[in-house]
């Protein structure tokens, strides 16, 4: 039996937090609507990131360069170090320019 493409599309951004199945199908028939401006260029990018994204080797950001580009920002306070759980809190913090300092993304919660 052949698997149907887009009901499998549907289930992998289905996956996705925040996503469920009917946001997932709207977006796929967004993106079937046209595929040349929309789902093309979204594989790409979704490929080039796998490829090229991974852990800086001094705080655990995200980066496509490692030491990332906070860790290597000369305008960095290098006395501060914010502690966060995850990528998503340096990037929250970033967004809100709560921070000036490095980060270390613990990758978890440490228990009390």
């Amino acid at each position: 039996m052949r698997h149907d493409p887009v009901e499998h599309l549907i289930g992998l951004l289905a996956k996705l937090p925040g996503l469920g199945r009917r946001s997932a199908r709207r977006a796929v028939l967004r993106m079937l609507g046209e595929p040349h401006s929309r789902m093309l260029p979204l594989a790409d990018a979704l490929r080039a990131a796998a490829e090229a994204v991974r852990p800086c080797a001094r705080c655990g950001n995200l980066d496509s360069q490692s030491p990332c580009r906070i860790c290597t920002d000369p305008a960095r306070d290098q006395a501060s170090i914010c502690v966060v759980e995850g990528v998503a809190e340096l990037w929250a913090l970033e967004r809100a320019h709560a921070h000036h300092g490095l980060y270390h993304v613990l990758g978890g919660t440490l228990s009390a």
